[in-house]
């Protein structure tokens, strides 16, 4: 099928400095704004993001790339339905973060094993040599949500190991590196910049859990005498009381970071269960902040899992329903518009 990809857009969104016909492999200057997405999706669900929806960019995640088991080789078939969803994505015009995971449950396990972690490694060298040569806006996610007590120490120096092994096959791709403690923005208090220049620092926030997971003892479980204490803003929920104000206290830690060390950051991820009392209000503040201190973003998740696919009824708790224009859908669609019209 011919390239869908706007040559206007490329010009605007993915310039390269002096050469405004090519497209840039580096991280843009336009804001990014777009939605997590997983390996699921078709040809007819990237077009609608694309043309629809109007977005500039998507965050593929892939958790559990690499075996645990030895030789901890990926999955021919897997990594080819990796390499086909990035293509779809360049091809519709969209900026693509791709964010594996080695093994995503217990982190412990794989830094305590060198093998796996020279494996990890190894995959990157072929992941990043695949798209060295190719000019199209890929940027790499080094790891989904680093966490557990050895990340504290050990993610540190690993990442700027995974740093170091992709420029040597890959020097111009945009590097994307999130902190320990599941990427949330308490993480960076600790954490340094990796030391190269082309990469953007990463952070995620689903605050508060209870709320945006609806959680008792587990995802999903809240009575539904919990879900309708849990409104937002305003209610006392996990100790404190949520509201724009503690959303941003949550987010400052990221900020503050950019500020320290003169870096780019994003949120790759945020996003809340649709039916929680008060989501849109909550999705309104979080995108208002990062907005505000013009941070780009991406949501989760576009047509993934169900309690947070946004075109679903958000009145249809704990229930799959037809996909349409839901309020959430038109609040992101007013931001992706803003950036469509300037391509």
């Amino acid at each position: 099928m011919k390239s869908v990809i706007p040559a206007l857009f490329l010009t605007l969104a993915f310039a390269v400095p002096g050469n405004s016909a090519s497209p840039s492999p580096s991280w843009p200057a336009q804001r990014l704004r777009g939605a997590n997405i997983t390996l699921n999706l078709t040809r007819e669900d990237v077009e609608h993001f694309a043309r629809d929806w109007k977005a500039n960019s998507v965050r593929l995640l892939v958790n559990d790339l690499v075996p645990a088991q030895p030789p901890h080789r990926v999955d021919p078939g897997q990594l080819e339905k990796v390499y086909s969803l990035v293509d779809l994505c360049l091809e519709y015009g969209l900026y693509t973060v791709f964010s594996p995971s080695p093994v995503f449950s217990d982190n412990d396990r794989f830094f305590s094993n060198a093998e796996y972690m020279t494996a990890y490694l190894e995959f990157w060298k072929e992941f990043a040599s695949h798209y060295a040569a190719n000019p199209g806006p890929v940027a790499y996610d080094l790891m989904n949500e680093p966490h557990d007590k050895l990340a504290l120490t050990d993610w540190q120096p690993y990442a700027k190991k995974l740093t170091a092994a992709i420029r040597a096959v890959d020097s111009v791709h945009t590097i994307v590196v999130e902190p320990p403690e599941w990427g949330w923005p308490r993480g960076f208090k600790t954490f340094e910049p990796t030391g190269d220049p082309n990469t953007v620092y990463s952070f995620h926030f689903y605050g508060p859990m209870d709320f945006t997971h609806q959680r008792n003892r587990g995802m999903l479980k809240a009575t539904e005498e919990q879900w309708r204490e849990r409104f937002y803003p305003g209610a006392i929920i996990e100790g404190e009381k949520w509201d724009r104000d503690r959303l941003r206290s949550y987010l400052q830690d990221a900020f503050d970071f950019r500020g320290r060390h003169g870096v780019t950051v994003w949120c790759g991820e945020f996003g809340c269960t649709r039916w929680a009392v008060g989501a849109l209000d909550w999705f309104r503040d979080m995108v208002e902040i990062l907005e505000g201190e013009k941070v780009g973003w991406s949501y989760y998740s576009y047509r993934e899992w169900y309690p947070m696919d946004l075109e679903m009824d958000p009145a249809a708790r704990l229930e799959r329903t037809p996909r349409s224009e839901t309020e959430i859908v038109k609040f992101f669609k007013k931001y992706f518009f803003l950036d469509a019209e300037s391509r």
